[in-house]
């Protein structure tokens, strides 16, 4: 079987980012003209991404690169959709907080998430009720402040005037602060459960071209936070709310019911067996639904694969899915029509 066997067989396509249409640095070609075909043959492809921002903040920068809606996709959702969602109903909930409105802000900024709702926030972590924990860059004053050991698991990954913006390998450089959370007591919530992203990054401070690197995200960082004893509220893949978000969503677009919704083929394609693949059993047991899943060996679970046996074959595949207690019901080398599907 081929990919375009595969994929055409699915009404609904819900589509990851990072690993699968993006690498960090550019779009793949082959997945770009998938996504254009399956939107020709009416398929419904849905980009499903565990980005923290609203999606309007972030596809006009993806279609600048040339990933178009109504071209390559139909809708596109990202975990900041989601949440911003948890916070206009109300529904985010703490162990240790009654009625949480103060928050104080570790990381990048997410206006938009929070604008029109009942949430305040507050430059005085004491008197937070919890923390939003966003993508962390440290500034050079930061970076200089650090150990020499941690020194070496920082990479620049962009610049904010004449500083240069840094971005970690380790959790290490993060010790600390969350150390100070947990001393607080502070709840965190995160919006992105990634743990590693591959991201572009200067290799030397002073390089000229920029390389895919695995850098620490939200999501290491809150179960990190979870070991010390801290407690976590995390929306997105493979929480089941974003993948009812998305479908309640896509159903009112199609002037359909979910029920009617969860009847058509539906398969969840990602590179990530973590977040993409438990996703999507998590979401068809909370919704009584059946989401399949494809796994793409483009992003990070390829790194996994290669790094543990090397050169990736059929005959790898099989030995480590063989140990593996999560297994997507599909198997793809890229998305790409003329793929091989491995099983």
């Amino acid at each position: 079987m081929v990919g375009q066997e595969l994929l055409s067989s699915y009404d609904i396509l819900l589509v990851d980012l990072y690993g699968v249409i993006w690498s960090g640095t550019y779009l793949f070609p082959a997945a770009l003209d998938t996504l254009g075909k399956l939107m020709s043959m009416g398929k419904k492809v849905v980009i499903l991404s565990n980005i923290s921002f609203v999606s309007k903040t972030v596809t006009k920068e993806y279609e600048s690169r040339g990933l178009l809606a109504e071209v390559h996709f139909f809708d596109f959702v990202t975990s900041g959709n989601a949440f911003r969602d948890i916070l206009v109903n109300h529904k985010l909930y703490f162990r240790t907080v009654k009625f949480p409105k103060k928050y104080f802000v570790y990381g990048t900024e997410n206006a938009a998430a929070f604008a029109g709702t009942d949430f305040e926030k507050t430059y005085d972590l004491d008197e937070a009720d919890f923390v939003y924990l966003s993508a962390v860059q440290f500034s050079d004053d930061e970076r200089n402040r650090m150990s020499d050991t941690m020194k070496q698991c920082l990479y620049v990954t962009g610049t904010s005037g004449n500083d240069k913006l840094w971005e970690s390998t380790s959790v290490e450089p993060f010790i600390p602060t969350l150390q100070c959370f947990l001393d607080k007591k502070k709840p965190i919530v995160i919006a992105n459960p990634d743990k590693i992203a591959l991201c572009a990054v200067l290799e030397t401070p002073n390089a000229r071209e920029y390389t895919s690197k695995p850098i620490v995200k939200q999501g290491l960082l809150a179960r990190t936070y979870e070991s010390m004893g801290g407690e976590v509220f995390a929306v997105g893949k493979p929480y089941p709310q974003i993948y009812r978000y998305t479908l309640e969503n896509l159903a009112m677009a199609m002037g359909i019911s979910l029920e009617d919704i969860c009847k058509k083929r539906i398969a969840m394609v990602g590179d990530s067996l973590e977040t993409d693949i438990l996703g999507a059993k998590n979401a068809s047991k909370d919704m009584g639904c059946s989401i399949d899943s494809i796994l793409v060996l483009s992003g990070i679970s390829a790194r996994d694969i290669a790094r543990t046996y090397g050169k990736i074959s059929s005959e790898i595949v099989n030995k480590f899915f063989s140990q593996e207690k999560l297994t997507p019901t599909h198997l793809m080398s890229t998305l790409d029509m003329g793929a091989e599907v491995y099983f």
